[in-house]
C-alpha cells in the first residue's frame, strides 16, 4: 500500500510538471493529457484569430496610406479558412467507428467533427468510462471536456478514494481543484476531504504548502477549519 502511495505521488508531480510546462508554452491552462487532438485545433484557433487581427490592422494602415480607397476588402487579405481546423475524413471515420463500439450508435460525420472541434475524442469517452463510468453520454463527456476535467485526473480522483459524479467532477475543476492538490492534503493528514470542502479550499487559496506551514506552527492537530480561517483573516 504505501508503495503504491508513492507511486502514485510520483505520478501526479509528473503530471504537475507536464501541466506547467504545457501552459507555459501555450499561455493558457489545463490542457488535456490523453486527447491533445482537439486542443491543439483550439491552439491552431488562437492562432488564427492572432492573425486576423495582424490583418485587420494591416488592411486599416493600408486603407489610410490610399486616402480611404474603398478597393481594399476584408476578403482579400484574409485567406478562406473556413475547412482550414477540420478533422481528416479518416480521423472523423475512426471515431465514428469507436463511437459505434462503444454503443453511441452511428452518428453523422459532421456531428463527430463538432465533437472533435470541441476537444471531444473517442479515446477520451473511452478512458473516462474505463475510469469507472460506463454509462457516460455524450452530453456529459462535453461537460467534463470543458470543464477541463482530463481523464487522468478523474483516474487520480477515484484513486485517492472519492467516487465523485459528473457534475462534482465539473465542480471540482471549475474551482481549480487538482488530484495533485488533494493527494498533498491527503499526506498531511486530511483525508477524506469532502468533495465541497475541496472547492472551498481551492476559492479560498488554501494551499498544502500553507497547510504544512501551520502544522509546522501550532501542531499536526490543527483542524481543517482553523486553516480555512486563518486564510479568511490573512488574504
Amino acid at each position: 500500500m504505501q508503495q503504491d502511495r508513492q507511486q502514485l505521488r510520483n505520478q501526479l508531480k509528473k503530471d504537475v510538471y507536464d501541466r506547467d510546462r504545457i501552459s507555459r508554452d501555450s499561455q493558457k491552462e489545463n490542457n488535456f493529457t490523453d486527447e491533445t487532438d482537439g486542443f491543439s485545433e483550439n491552439r491552431k484557433s488562437r492562432s488564427l484569430r492572432t492573425y486576423i487581427a495582424f490583418a485587420l490592422i494591416g488592411m486599416f494602415l493600408l486603407w489610410m496610406t490610399t486616402g480611404g480607397n474603398n478597393s481594399f476588402s476584408l476578403s482579400n487579405l484574409i485567406p478562406n479558412t473556413s475547412h482550414s481546423f477540420s478533422p481528416s475524413n479518416s480521423l472523423v471515420e475512426g471515431m465514428g467507428l469507436k463511437m459505434i463500439e462503444m454503443g453511441y450508435g452511428e452518428l453523422s460525420d459532421e456531428y463527430l467533427r463538432e465533437l472533435r472541434r470541441d476537444g471531444l475524442t473517442a479515446t477520451y469517452i473511452a478512458n473516462v468510462r474505463a475510469a469507472g463510468y460506463p454509462d457516460l453520454t455524450i452530453d456529459e463527456a462535453l461537460r467534463l471536456v470543458r470543464a477541463g476535467a482530463s481523464s487522468r485526473f478523474i483516474s487520480m480522483m477515484i484513486e485517492l478514494g472519492y467516487s465523485p459524479t459528473i457534475d462534482e467532477l465539473v465542480s471540482l475543476r471549475d474551482a481549480g481543484v487538482t488530484a495533485h492538490f488533494t493527494s498533498n492534503m491527503y499526506d498531511l493528514g486530511f483525508q477524506d476531504i469532502p468533495i465541497d470542502q475541496l472547492i472551498r479550499l481551492q476559492r479560498i487559496g488554501v494551499t498544502a504548502s500553507l497547510a504544512e506551514r501551520l502544522q509546522n506552527e501550532r501542531g499536526t492537530d490543527v483542524s481543517l477549519e482553523e486553516i480555512i480561517r486563518y486564510r479568511i483573516s490573512n488574504q
